[in-house]
């Protein structure tokens, strides 16, 4: 099979019907994953000294963002790793704790994992570390001196990467991971899609979050899979890589040079596991022996094509407020809305957090930019059910125009609280955001490969339009499990377009 024809069996096997919705995967109720891993007598590195004691402190603040010699302090590093995974929130119920992130996850499972190779810091030796998020605690994945250390593990890193120039030039590096079994137990074989929205919020959060603590930070998905998985020591067949974020400080990002964020898949044709989501991921790796050259870089791909002629919408406005004013206290406070009244968005507030997430306007410095691995893959449908000065319908967003062009007019409150498999929550929003891709001319760019993408980006998106919605006080909840074909009926797409990801924004009723 063909390496790209993956990403398309997969979909087609792991889409929700109505006939079927209930059949098949069965939950082990008795067996739930565990949401942090545990390296017995490895050294902590204790980061919570370093955190604000209340959301009114400043963090700019705290003590010096970088050390004197240009690498990271724990300060930074602290509240870095706190507002992307860290702990924001714990409930008791049942006499058990339940730990909320800083980034939503469909079922509140976290498959998301991150570590940090680091070299000459300060207060932390050379190494690889794991981010325990329940003790906001780094520890170290090796016994001093039996692992890469220093300029050794920065450059197999790097070589991993291709040689990346942002790699290659950092003393600090966020990796990103995703433990496949948080997901799969309650998800199925659909957990695939989870893991990868689920990481693409944490991803999200450090481009937001990042520039506020005086950090540029690029993203990496072009890399030989295995081997960066053998210098963090993480199973394959249970762990994936999805990111590798190499960190430099935002003075220095005119120098940084990065190479490009995404890369193709390599081009043999994987033996199928018996796990689908192993295939899958498997599928979509860069194999040293056969990796292609990287494609074309998609720096003038900055926003999604327009390629559908809808007719003429309405045109949105932003507001002049500055929504990354105080951001960081909104990412402390997210929480998926649970319950939406139904009452009215303002034309205004839809357009601040469409303009946040896409960021439209290139005159903005580049801080200020989101990186995202492709975006010009991603379409943007938004259904309104109730928007001040829009009628009912759907829409096509472009947001090269700051415009919704009309795909179809009338309520489709119906349809949609069916495609979201009854979900009040699609019923009741205001407008409800639906991420599409065309899979073939993903694959034929990126193999399958591109699966991993289109749905780290749309998660990124995801997570800007979460935080967005807190900053105005607006309510926010994304929805991944709906019935596939509904979708493409209701947004009037051919088959071979995917739905990638939905979000809804409106009042809140809690």
């Amino acid at each position: 099979m063909p390496d790209r024809l993956f990403a398309r069996t997969y979909h087609q096997q792991t889409k929700y019907h109505p006939s079927s919705i209930g059949a098949g995967h069965q939950i082990d109720w008795e067996n739930p994953p565990e949401q942090f891993k545990e390296y017995a007598g490895a050294p902590k590195f204790d980061l919570r000294p370093y955190l604000p004691n209340a959301e009114t402190e400043t963090w700019q603040a705290l003590p010096a963002l970088n050390d004197p010699d240009g690498t990271f302090s724990l300060p930074q590093l602290s509240k870095l790793l706190f507002a992307t995974n860290g702990i924001t929130a714990v409930m008791l119920q049942g006499g058990q704790k339940h730990y909320f992130r800083a980034a939503p996850s469909a079922g509140a499972l976290y498959p998301t994992d991150l570590y940090l190779a680091v070299r000459g810091h300060a207060d932390l030796p050379d190494g690889i570390f794991y981010y325990h998020a329940r003790e906001h605690t780094l520890l170290e994945v090796y016994p001093r001196g039996l692992g890469p250390e220093g300029d050794e593990l920065f450059r197999k890193l790097a070589a991993a990467c291709f040689d990346d120039r942002a790699v290659a030039s950092a003393s600090v590096a966020v990796i990103a991971t995703a433990v496949f079994w948080r997901s799969a137990w309650r998800y199925g074989a659909r957990a695939y899609r989870r893991c990868l929205l689920d990481s693409g919020h944490v991803i999200g959060n450090f481009d937001i979050i990042a520039p506020r603590l005086g950090i540029a930070c690029t993203i990496v998905g072009g890399f030989v899979d295995s081997e960066v998985a053998a210098l963090l020591a993480i199973p394959e067949a249970r762990e994936g890589v999805l990111g590798v974020l190499p960190l430099h400080d935002l003075d220095d990002r005119d120098d940084i040079n990065p190479g490009p964020s995404a890369r193709a898949s390599s081009s043999t044709e994987p033996k199928p596991e018996a796990d689908e989501i192993l295939s899958i991921h498997t599928a979509g790796a860069i194999r040293r022996k056969d990796a292609p050259a990287p494609g074309a870089a998609n720096d003038d791909d900055l926003l999604p094509s327009d390629k559908y002629a809808f007719a003429p919408g309405v045109k949105l406005k932003p507001s002049d407020e500055d929504l990354n004013d105080q951001i960081e206290i909104a990412i402390l406070r997210r929480r998926s809305t649970r319950v939406f009244t139904g009452e009215p968005l303002k034309l205004t507030e839809l357009a601040d957090m469409l303009a946040f997430a896409y960021r439209p306007d290139l005159r903005l410095p580049p801080e200020a930019g989101p990186v995202y691995f492709d975006k010009s893959l991603l379409e943007t449908f938004v259904v309104v059910n109730a928007v001040e000065g829009v009628a009912p319908g759907v829409y096509h967003f472009a947001p090269n125009f700051m415009e919704l062009l009309t795909v179809r007019k009338g309520p489709v409150r119906r349809e949609i609280y069916h495609l979201a498999l009854g979900q009040e929550l699609a019923r009741d929003a205001g407008a409800v955001l639906i991420h599409t891709a065309d899979l073939d001319a993903a694959t034929r760019r990126y193999g399958s490969r591109a699966y991993r993408y289109l749905h780290l980006d749309a998660g990124h998106l995801g997570q800007r339009l979460n935080v967005a919605a807190i900053r105005i006080n607006a309510g926010v909840s994304g929805i991944g499990g709906f019935f596939d074909d509904e979708v493409n009926e209701l947004l009037n797409i051919p088959e071979k377009e995917l739905c990638v990801y939905i979000t809804c924004l409106g009042r809140a009723a809690n």
